[in-house]
């Protein structure tokens, strides 16, 4: 377990990772340096295009910044409410956790991550499904051409949403240029694209939905 306080900071760590520019992206907790432990790495699934060349060449490390922040300890709680646990005053995580690890992949994907258009990938929205109110941080569901998809929300600005996947996609269409997108990747999409959680996690049809 790793208790999260004021004195403890989280760091990103950006190491080139082929000749293509790409970067990995890791979470990185230091340790007192008056300590014999090492400081504690978590290596994410997430690449990211650096801005220039010279940032792709060389190893970079960067404190969380509030959005970071806010989006970790949100998805904390309501990891905490989906498993029915009390609200703490201190946080305490426990960075081996799956979970925990999981979603220290998605702050890093809204971060760092490529986004990409999701033309040719969601069925067109026809009013047929209710409106789904939502807020960074919330659980989603994505109607695909392959089927429902569940997503977290990390960004809103007007009706532009952008969403990590939390499944992999793949794509048999002649109408978008990516065949595949994995799980973390970043999808921009409509704020009406957003639906209920709970259409991707049954495969159907909430039987709470009200049609329109």
């Amino acid at each position: 377990m790793f208790e999260i306080t004021g004195q403890v900071p989280f760091l990103w760590r950006i190491s080139a990772e082929s000749s293509d520019g790409f970067c990995s992206v890791s979470m990185v907790v230091p340790c007192p340096p008056d300590t014999r432990y090492e400081d504690f790495t978590i290596e994410t699934s997430v690449l990211s295009m650096p801005s220039d060349n010279s940032r792709s060449k060389k190893e970079e490390t960067l404190e969380w910044n509030r959005e970071d922040i806010d989006l970790f300890l949100r998805l904390i709680n309501q990891q905490r409410f989906r498993s029915n646990q009390p609200p703490e005053d201190t946080v305490r995580v426990d960075l081996s956790d799956p979970d925990i690890v999981d979603i220290i992949n998605i702050v890093a994907a809204a971060g760092f991550g490529m986004t990409f258009a999701s033309s040719g990938l969601l069925n067109h929205p026809d009013g047929s499904y209710p409106v789904h109110e939502f807020d960074v941080g919330s659980l989603a569901s994505l109607n695909t051409v392959i089927g429902f998809k569940p997503c977290i929300v990390v960004d809103v600005e007007d009706d532009n949403v952008v969403c990590v996947l939390l499944e992999d996609i793949d794509v048999d269409s002649k109408q978008h240029e990516l065949e595949h997108l994995s799980r973390h990747d970043l999808l921009l999409v409509n704020r009406r694209d957003i639906l209920h959680p709970e259409f991707a996690e049954k495969q159907e049809r909430p039987s709470s939905s009200i049609l329109h």
